[in-house]
């Protein structure tokens, strides 16, 4: 069954007369479009996820999970003023109901969230010294170098807290587009069945369009853990930036979108900080909070990140002690993984392997269960910690000995083609894509360097993320575009009063959003392996033939950039958790390059996807939880007075 893109073109009052070219269409998670991307195949239903032009925008979800989708406004030859969109109460059987009906308003993780998109203009691909590198991509792996220079949507601001400078209700130039995400958190006691609701676009009072929208709720509940991941952020930038009273809120947020702040002590009394964020106590509905994994903490404790402790002489082990001590006496050891982090990126320093002995001969018994971590690409066999994190590299013959060894190993950072990337200026499924890489390839965590880097040169320069993307510049001479911004920042009184929203916290991106979503889909991935890890391997295997070691240097990334294969793959793997009967879902162009064996290898499933023509066509499963939809709604006739979709014309780079 296919899912695709909804697309209306709308008819509009403008200035007392009627503008027939203006149009609001949705597309899910997937895609990035830019402002000036107008009249793209999206809009005409080609390569989308969510339906097809003229049907309503059908999704679906199990309990416990959360879905999104993109209303697109795109204005004709006369602007558009005052415009709104509203998604209100999905009803569902037996009069249950997906509704913000009496949550409060600024609920973390609340059943319905809708946010302005920002546009940042990206001035240049990031880049550095060697052609079409960056500390994102390889020579030849990452997008083509102008695909995501101009005005490009990451930041989500809540409607709610939408400032004069990108204001909502909305205004929409000319021939350009303003955009709404939709956040559809499906309650964990939500009853299963098929929602019915409706976006309602207007412009002032008058109707600029409705669509319909389906959601489809599954008799299945996802985990509140998949895979664990982690951020860093630096606690007194962020509250020098933002606020004292940020951090909750930022804890709050992440753990929303399953993914733990990288707790980070050097004292005792910063334990005691994070206290409620790490015993879970933080994290009940009491307190405000809605989303996943209630009650749970965020189960990591870094002890001196990034080298902070130094090196292990007296006055350090004396911290170290107390450090050790505080986390055993609120009973974290078990419940967390407790770390000292001895240093990053420098694999020939002595400090890890120092601290490793004075450990061992400790005399303190909390102190004996610390482990020691750094960040080295090395083989972790021969790395001289207890825990080593890669970046972009995973060997499954070094990490079996390492861990034969008593090692733990785990990812952080990404670069393309072997892993995805979390740059701005990459597709808007690369962050996605490490989701499924942890749960094809058992990677117990994945750590990114940092949510909050709005600080450059060495966090002396404070950058305004929201309108200044460059956020990184090293040394070497690379430069990024919203490297370590995960989060933007919802006051900035430090140094952009102008430029706040008003509020004590911080606000999401795209990027966040689909590294949720990635971490989801691992849960899925999950949940079809336990019931048939051979069809769940070959989906997998469609999905993403080839990462890590076994990708082609020099050459783009194995897996599709589009949204739709990703949704696609969702859907199969749902019905094959659910125990439901096979069809074909399609092909995808594997390239040359691509050796299939390595992911399934890694997946424990054999070869039995066909490889003819460069293609693996896969024969997958979609149950019949896809066929109470169908009933005259796939046949359904376009809106009455819309306007057939524009054929043809120039694709929009998105």
């Amino acid at each position: 069954m296919k899912l695709g893109l909804l697309a209306f073109s709308a008819t509009m009052l403008v200035a007392g007369r009627v503008d027939a070219a203006a149009s609001v269409w949705a597309v899910d998670d997937g895609e990035k479009i830019r402002r000036d991307a107008t009249d793209t195949p999206f809009e005409h239903g080609v390569d989308n996820a969510v339906w097809q032009p003229g049907q309503p925008v059908r999704l679906f979800a199990m309990r416990n999970e959360s879905v999104a989708m993109q209303v697109v406004i795109e204005a004709g030859p006369e602007p558009l003023d005052a415009v709104t969109v509203d998604l209100g109460m999905l009803d569902g059987p037996d009069h249950a109901h997906i509704s913000d009906v009496g949550v409060q308003l600024n609920a973390v993780g609340r059943p319905i969230e809708r946010f302005v998109e920002h546009f940042v203009n990206v001035r240049r691909a990031s880049g550095g010294k060697t052609k079409n590198e960056s500390l994102g991509w390889e020579p030849g792996s990452g997008p083509a170098p102008d695909a995501w220079v101009g005005p490009v949507p990451d930041a989500l601001i809540p409607v709610e807290h939408a400032p004069t400078w990108d204001a909502y209700p909305m205004h929409v130039e000319p021939r350009s587009n303003a955009i709404v995400w939709i956040d559809i958190n499906v309650p964990r006691d939500q009853h299963a069945g098929i929602y019915f609701g409706e976006v309602r676009v207007q412009t002032g009072k008058a109707e600029l369009a409705t669509l319909p929208v389906e959601l489809e709720v599954a008799d299945a509940m996802l985990p509140d853990r998949t895979v664990d991941a982690m951020v860093f952020y630096d606690h007194e930038l962020l509250e020098k930036r933002v606020g004292g009273g940020a951090e909750p809120q930022l804890w709050e947020l992440l753990h929303a979108h399953r993914i733990a702040a990288m707790h980070d002590a050097t004292e005792p009394m910063d334990v005691q900080r994070q206290r409620a964020a790490l015993d879970g106590s933080l994290y009940m509905p009491a307190r405000g909070y809605l989303g996943p994994a209630p009650g749970l903490g965020d189960g990591v404790l870094a002890l001196g990140a990034y080298g902070g402790l130094g090196d292990p002489n007296e006055a350090a082990m004396s911290r170290l002690e107390a450090l050790a001590d505080e986390a055993s006496d609120l009973h974290l050891f078990g419940a967390a993984d407790v770390f000292l982090y001895a240093a990053d990126e420098q694999c020939s320093s002595p400090r890890a392997r120092a601290w490793r002995q004075s450990i061992a001969a400790s005399h303190d018994p909390a102190v004996k269960r610390v482990r020691v971590a750094w960040t080295c690409s090395q083989d972790p066999s021969a790395q001289p910690v207890d825990v080593a994190m890669l970046a972009a590299s995973w060997d499954p013959a070094q990490v079996k000995e390492a861990r034969d060894q008593g090692k733990q190993v785990w990812e952080y950072n990404g670069e393309l083609p072997r892993s995805g990337t979390f740059l701005l200026d990459a597709d808007a499924v690369s962050p996605r894509v490490d989701g499924w890489l942890q749960a094809i390839y058992g990677i117990p965590r994945w750590f990114y360097w940092d949510a909050a880097h709005w600080n450059d040169r060495h966090d002396t320069e404070p950058v305004d993320p929201y309108e200044d993307p460059e956020s990184l510049h090293d040394d070497d001479g690379d430069w990024a575009n919203g490297d370590g911004v995960l989060v933007y920042p919802g006051n900035q009184g430090d140094a952009f009063p102008e430029k706040s929203l008003g509020t004590i916290g911080v606000v999401p991106s795209i990027r966040l959003k689909n590294w949720r979503r990635g971490l989801e889909d691992a849960g899925y991935l999950q949940m079809a392996r336990a019931r048939d890890a051979g069809a769940s391997g070959r989906v997998a295997r469609w999905l993403v033939p080839a990462a890590f070691g076994e990708a082609a240097t020099g050459r783009p990334p194995a897996w599709s950039t589009r949204g739709k294969p990703y949704f696609e793959a969702r859907r199969a793997l749902l019905a094959i958790a659910l125990g439901q009967a096979p069809v074909a879902l399609g092909e995808l162009p594997a390239p040359a390059y691509a050796r299939a064996d390595a992911v399934a290898t890694a997946t424990g499933c054999t070869r039995g996807a066909s490889e003819a023509g460069g293609a693996f066509a896969v024969v997958l499963v979609i149950g019949a939880i896809a066929t109470a939809r169908l009933r005259g709604l796939r046949g359904a006739a376009p809106r009455a007075g819309a306007p057939a979709p524009r054929p043809g014309g120039a694709a929009g780079r998105t």
